[in-house]
């Protein structure tokens, strides 16, 4: 994997002691990941800003900026404001190839907080130097990141308490999130760097730790479970490459300090989605195979498989949700078929009951319910009779594109009512909960034409709207995951580009160059070299 210069906001806040000078690095052969390079940087130089700009790397700089694409003239007012920059701050650097920062002394009240005219100067600067890549000899391709892992936490009408930001790369997802026995939350993601990621925070959103994991290949992360022991189990895949196109289902448990208890791979080409415990200890998974399989897995609370079911006949889909029935010891699946749906537009999302060992008891087909988007099962609590809603996106012909749609079946699959409610725009929905008795809430994302915005929905026991709320920025900002609060409230989890860090960052590998420009939604520029070069 190519090594990457890190993109993360440096306070310039000072810290009541004095920093002490850090030690050189050694050379480091091995490739670093980025967020490790992150946090070293973090902890070298707290409350320093970066700004590259050693006397033997001057040079290589302005000569990428002449390599841009940009006119002679901005290329040279560039040069010349970089170089202002340069001698404005007395810049110091640590040996060993660490950083390059800009030296100052807090007890003296000194706060270098670049002025906006710098700041924008050494984003456009960064740019130029990020198109030059294009013309390197490795033909290494700078990246934008500007994606940012997402935390909002609610009240229980909806109303934002606070949101939280974290480093998420270029090409970072969220799949899941739930709330910890100390109050905090775990979310599960995958990083742009084909890992799968754990972030825990504390209950006001702070982080913890972060942890990825996973092998050399492609690794996912799909969905979290807690565990009757106070541990958490992840469902997803591994092992995936573009070249040998297979990936084996994968199911591994964490501790709540992030430290792998075990892990387990299962036989074939497979991935799981989704995973609910049963009253066992053990877990329910559902996913697909690379025939486009709807499968059905039963492991132990070792997760050991002790069968495993395909439902809904050969080339029948995904399954997108299976959860647990304790009334009767089954399982209840909801599968969708997005490759038939891209093919023919019209594929409903079918909900399939099993008994204790997979065997389909009856099946419902939904066709309100569009089964190119996704579905989420939940149990409908309270009232004495067995319920089930269905969550996901509605066929909406006459703009080609789903809405909301949830629809709430009997314990047979007799439904008893569906409600597609009015939101802005395209609004499939990505997660939902039953938090209370007639009590239910949904998100997902709007995509009315400009930015995205993640909504939270919230309807009483008959599929009313009580409250909607969005959440987002000027940007594009998804939310994709949900959960229920001990408090009453909510917290949603997804990825936003209106807050948070963004920057260029380019690999280090490519000749001569470790610079990139982060521009913080605070309005402060940095730029700086990475902590280790490959």
């Amino acid at each position: 994997m190519v090594i990457l210069c890190i993109l993360a906001l440096i306070s310039v806040a000072a810290p009541a002691a004095a920093e002490t000078p850090r030690p050189a690095e050694s050379p480091v052969e091995a490739p670093v990941d980025r967020l490790e390079i992150d946090d070293a940087v973090k902890q070298a130089s707290p409350h320093y800003v970066m700004l590259v700009g050693t006397d033997d790397e001057r040079e290589n700089l302005l000569g990428y900026i002449d390599r841009s694409p940009r006119s002679a003239e901005e290329k040279e007012a560039m040069k010349e404001s970089l170089c202002e920059i340069w001698e404005k701050y007395p810049v110091v650097h640590e040996t060993g190839g660490a950083v390059t920062r800009i030296a100052f002394d807090p007890a003296a009240g000194e706060n270098p907080v670049l002025t906006d005219e710098e700041n924008a100067v050494l984003a456009d600067i960064s740019r130029a130097m990020a198109e030059a890549f294009a013309t390197t000899p490795t033909g290494a391709q700078a990246t934008w990141y500007d994606l940012s892992i997402w935390l909002v936490k609610t009240d229980g009408q909806g109303n934002e308490a606070w949101n939280r930001t974290y480093p998420g790369g270029d090409s970072a997802d969220v799949a899941s999130v739930l709330q910890m026995d100390d109050g905090g939350y775990l979310i599960a993601a995958n990083t742009g760097f084909r890992d799968a990621l754990l972030l825990r925070t504390d209950a006001d959103g702070n982080e913890v730790w972060r942890k990825t994991y996973g092998g050399p290949d492609w690794d996912t992360a799909r969905a979290v479970v807690a565990t009757d022991d106070g541990n958490y189990v992840v469902a997803g895949s591994t092992g995936w490459t573009p070249e040998k196109d297979t990936r084996s289902a994968w199911l591994f448990k964490v501790a709540p300090d992030g430290r792998e208890v075990w892990s387990r791979t299962f036989p074939g080409d497979g991935l799981f989605t989704t995973v609910d415990l049963t009253g066992d200890g053990g877990f329910i998974l559902g996913g697909n195979t690379g025939t486009d399989d709807a499968w059905l897995v039963r492991a132990d609370r070792e997760g050991f498989e002790e069968w495993n079911r395909f439902i809904g006949g050969n080339g029948s889909g995904i399954v997108d949700s299976v959860i647990s029935t304790p009334i009767d010891g089954g399982y209840l699946a909801a599968v969708r078929n997005p490759w038939e749906a891209a093919r023919s537009g019209t594929v409903p999302v079918r909900v399939f009951k099993t008994d204790s060992t997979g065997e389909v008891l009856w099946t419902k087909t939904l066709d309100e319910m569009d089964g190119g988007t996704g579905a989420v099962l939940l149990e409908v609590p309270g009232g004495g009779a067995v319920g089930y809603l269905v969550a996901g996106g509605a066929f909406r012909p006459e703009n080609d594109l789903p809405g909301p749609c949830l629809i709430k079946v009997g314990g047979a699959g007799n439904v008893a009512w569906i409600v597609t409610p009015e939101v802005p725009g395209v609004f499939p929905i990505t997660s939902a909960v039953a938090p209370s008795p007639g009590q239910y809430a949904f998100t997902g994302t709007v995509y009315a034409g400009g930015p995205h915005d993640g909504w939270l929905v919230l309807l009483d026991h008959t599929g009313n709207v009580t409250s909607s709320h969005s959440f987002g920025g000027d940007a594009t900002d998804d939310i994709s995951a949900l959960a229920a609060t001990a408090d009453g409230g909510y917290i949603l989890a997804g990825t936003t580009r209106s807050f948070g860090e963004n920057g260029w960052a380019a690999p280090a590998r490519a000749p001569g160059f470790g610079a990139f420009a982060a521009t913080a939604a605070c309005g402060i520029a940095l730029l700086r070299r990475g902590v280790r070069r490959g």
